[in-house]
């Protein structure tokens, strides 16, 4: 009998123990939060960079100038008005996390235009007269005009 109690009580300890362990480990989201905030650089050139592509991108008056490509030539030059921005792009979430008796899934969601599936490639911008160009061929994009020779189109 008294073996016995030894041994529950040494397996009590050691569960309790174990339990107590489980509950004060950090777990690894806190352990990465935790590395991300211990960075000793608080404003990097970086973080500046982006910061003012951000405000630039935000602009709805900022001006562009778009070259589109097509094998490294240059088919088209346009004005534009406003942000360049992907044509996969959604204003909705593109998945949504559902509860079903107690287990949750992932599903797709539908995407803004009621469809589902991969979105368009490429990109789309509006031109200073409102024309909406969607491409997904490769470009340029800059918010200075560029030394580059444009191909000239005849209408």
């Amino acid at each position: 009998m008294k073996t016995t109690h030894k041994i529950a009580a040494a397996l009590t300890a050691a569960a309790l123990a174990l339990g107590a362990t489980a509950c004060t480990a950090e777990s690894e989201l806190d352990k990465r939060k935790a590395a991300q905030g211990s960075s000793q650089i608080v404003n990097s050139l970086e973080k500046q960079n982006l910061e003012k592509k951000r405000d630039k991108e935000e602009d709805p008056n900022t001006i562009r100038y778009v070259y589109v490509l097509s094998y490294a030539n240059i088919i088209g030059f346009y004005t534009a008005k406003g942000k360049v921005s992907s044509s996969g792009s959604q204003v909705g979430p593109e998945q949504e996390v559902v509860k079903h008796y107690g287990s949750y899934y992932t599903l797709d969601s539908a995407k803004d235009d009621g469809t589902y599936g991969a979105g368009d490639p490429g990109i789309f911008f509006f031109t200073t007269d409102g024309t909406m160009v969607e491409t997904s061929l490769d470009y340029i994009v800059s918010d200075q005009p560029l030394p580059i020779d444009v191909p000239r189109f005849s209408k």
